[in-house]
Order: structure tokens, then sequence, then C-alpha cells
């Protein structure tokens, strides 16, 4: 059961954006904008019945006879609940760049390159996401925005190609113009395709191995100086994305007087809200990488008739693209502890994103017009 605000504030975008345009030739241009977007009223889970204030570690939440020990949430004689709010929000600012070549001599091209950062303080609510849930949704100063970081879906560098190129062979083509129609069945007629997708990795949230406080929750803090190693390594574990636990730490359990010194063992003395940890993503997953190709040969028999053979290669590479540690889907159970950095497992990774079509995937077809 799930509970939704009940005067239900319509969420709504604000966008903008400056963008320019260059003509180098009649067949080529180059494009760049800045775009910014707003969102706000974000439906987001906030929970209910949430602590409402910093409370020590191992304290009763619902104790009421004594607030200073706990009895923070409204209601004691109740457990909590899912309770979806708008209150969240959301910015992106990118700046998209595209070089666009339109057909001429056989050949168009289209390329974009874009970098941005989004920022939110809601999740995903289609695609579920790896980022954590708020961590004091309730408590005053703090709430859903003191969890405003990176957000699901912040991708900061994506690259995307595609073209076509008609070879230059055949009848009424640069080489081979003359030839007869036998060989212009073979050598004529042919052109090149391809799409190839480059994309950074996705923000993780990494948790604390341990509690820090009662009724709110905490994320790992990164080591200054500590270089997480984030590189797809093949282990006699499996393989492994996060490659140097110690780049991560958590902060030391809250006591009644403050930070509760090596309690964890080796954990960082933060006070007050510190004690929650740094805000959502943490860092980053696996990029995603791919090259799809085809050729396709045209078979002209009449002005009526023709036909057209493809041959398709689907991740040509044979590149596997792997999902963040942690994260199941697809059919796929998640490996437990896998963003647990004081667990053997941290970092090990289950699944791949398109699993289980990841592997190259060849397609043959022939296409009748008339």
């Amino acid at each position: 059961m799930e509970g939704l605000q009940f005067n239900y504030i319509t969420p709504r975008t604000y966008s903008g954006n400056f963008t320019t345009q260059y003509s180098i030739t009649n067949t080529l241009s180059f494009q760049v904008a800045y775009v910014y977007t707003r969102g706000q009223n974000l439906q987001a889970g906030v929970g209910s019945n949430r602590v409402t204030a910093l409370l020590p570690q191992g304290v009763n939440t619902a104790n009421t006879a004594s607030p200073g020990a706990g009895g923070t949430i409204p209601f004691p004689d109740f457990s909590g609940g899912s309770y979806q709010s708008t209150i969240g929000t959301s910015n992106y600012n990118g700046l998209q760049t595209k070089l666009e070549k339109l057909a001429s001599h056989g050949l168009s091209f289209l390329l974009t390159y874009t970098y941005a950062k989004t920022l939110s303080d809601a999740g995903d609510l289609l695609n579920g996401g790896s980022i954590g849930g708020y961590r004091a949704s309730a408590v005053p100063g703090l709430g859903p925005m003191f969890d405003y970081g990176p957000a699901d879906f912040d991708i900061r560098q994506v690259v995307h190609a595609s073209g076509s190129y008609e070879l230059p062979f055949g009848q009424n083509k640069r080489f081979l113009s003359n030839v007869g129609k036998p060989v212009d069945l073979i050598v004529g007629g042919w052109s090149l395709n391809t799409i190839v997708s480059l994309q950074g990795g996705q923000p993780i949230t990494i948790g604390c191995p341990t509690g820090t406080t009662s009724g709110t929750g905490c994320n790992a803090v990164r080591v200054p100086g500590q270089d997480p190693k984030l590189k797809i390594t093949l282990t006699p574990a499996g393989v492994r994305w996060f490659n140097n636990p110690a780049a991560f730490n958590q902060p030391c359990a809250l006591g009644a007087n403050g930070p509760i010194p090596n309690s964890p063992a080796g954990c960082v003395p933060l006070s007050g809200s510190g004690a929650l940890g740094f805000s959502q993503g943490t860092t980053v997953g696996p990029g995603f990488h791919r090259v799809d190709l085809s050729f396709f040969k045209d078979l002209k028999f009449t002005d009526r008739y023709r036909m057209q053979f493809r041959s398709e290669f689907f991740n040509i590479l044979n590149h596997p693209n792997f999902s963040a540690p942690g994260f199941g889907g697809n059919g796929v159970v998640a490996i437990s502890n896998s963003r647990n950095f004081t667990n053997p497992n941290f970092g090990l990774i289950g699944s791949t994103r398109d699993n289980p079509g990841d592997q190259r995937q060849i397609q043959l077809a022939l296409k009748l017009y008339y």
C-alpha cells in the first residue's frame, strides 16, 4: 500500500536554450547549443512516519518517555510506510554540439557530442536507477534537499555518430563506371552504414556498511588522495569494477555527545549532519560503448523492381557493456554486498546492460521493392 500527497501539485518543467548554427559548406553544418531545464514539484517517495531529528545510533526512535533518547517520529504507535509527495527538484545544464553532413557524393553523417550535468533530489520513477532514497526527509534543516546531487540518469559525456556511404564502384559511379551489367551486379550498389554510441557511466550511491544514526540513512564518503580505480577487471571472484576499497569510508556512529571515535574501526569522525555521509552519487558505474555496422547491396532489375540484400552486425566488436555493481534486472539476481566496501564482493558485477542480448548478432535479409 502506498500513500499519495493529498493536495497533489502537478510536476512542471522550465526549459530554455541558446543555439547557433554555422554552414561550413553547402552540405556541412556545425551547431552548438547551451540547454537548461529545471523541474519542480517532481513526485518522489519520501516515506512516512520518519524521525524528525538526528538521533544517536541504537536509540529507540519511538521512545516517548525520554525525547532526548528518541521519540521523534510523529506516530510512535505505527510503523513506517511508503508515501509519495511532489517535493522534488532537478536541473539540467548541457553543452550540445552537432556536426552534420547532408548526402552528397554518396556520403552523409551525423556526429554529436554532449557535455552535461543533471542534479536532482528525486529518483527516476520509471527506470529504477541506482541512487539511494532520502536519508533525513523529515529532519528540519535537511529534508529532501539534503540529498540533492547527481541524478540517476546523469551522464556527463555522450558521443553518438551515425553515417552512410555509398561505395564509389559500379555503373554511374566514380570507379568502374563503364563495366557491364554482370560485373556491376557484383561490385556496384554497395553501401556502408554505421551507428556508434559512446557514453560515460551513471552515478552509483554507496551506503554505509554500519549505521551511524537511528532512523536516518548514511552514505559512504570518499577518501581524499585514494583512487577508486574504476576499471573492468577480471578477477578470480568475477568481473570487478571497484578495484580499491580503501577509496571509500564511512562516518563514525553518532553518540549523545557527538561522533563515537573508531566505531567502526577507521571511520571518519564527522559531527552533525556529517554523520549521514556524502550526498548521493558517491561514484560512477561503467560506461556504454557500442558499434553497429551494416552493408547494403542494391540489385536493380527494372525501373519498377529492385531487391536489397542486407547484412547487419549488431555490436560488431562483441564488446560487453556491464551493469553497475549491485544491479540485477533482466532476470539476473544482483551479487550481494557488491556495494559494501568492507566485503570481498565489493565491486563485483553480476550482469551486462543488455543481458542476455549483449553478444554480437549478425542478421541477413532480402528486401524486394516494387
